[in-house]
């Protein structure tokens, strides 16, 4: 199975889910014109990678980075529905570690990662950054 990149654009973000690593990153900004465009093949992906996790050895531990500085609300939904598949990693086996990158100043995206940790059940580390 192959890594998934898509580079950044000016309405979506990095996107770099490296199977090496055991590593993603999710970076920039996410204000697609339509939000199914961009994040159905990644769902899809995701789908297929958590198949494939559960038939080969992979790493122990995958840490997801979320380092979005903006997200508009129909990618909320795409974002929630990201976490809730790499939640189902667990039962594989596999641990999974979200970063959750924001400006020490935004206190809205630092709820908004709160609020998805507290629905999802998943353990969260708050990384604040300075400007």
């Amino acid at each position: 199975m192959d890594s998934l990149k898509i580079e950044k654009q000016d309405t979506t973000p990095l996107l770099d889910f490296n199977l090496d690593k055991m590593e993603f990153i999710l970076e920039g900004e996410c204000r697609p014109e339509n939000g199914l465009v961009f994040f159905e093949p990644v769902i899809s992906w995701l789908d297929v990678f958590i198949d494939f996790a559960g038939s080969v050895e992979l790493g122990k531990k995958l840490e997801f980075h979320f380092k979005l500085e903006y997200y508009n609300s129909s990618s909320a939904k795409f974002i929630f529905n990201i976490f809730k598949r790499l939640k189902s990693l667990n039962s594989k086996g596999i641990q999974l570690s979200v970063l959750w990158f924001y400006d020490v100043l935004d206190e809205d995206l630092l709820e908004s990662g709160k609020e998805y940790e507290k629905i999802l059940g998943l353990k969260f580390h708050f990384l604040a950054l300075q400007n």
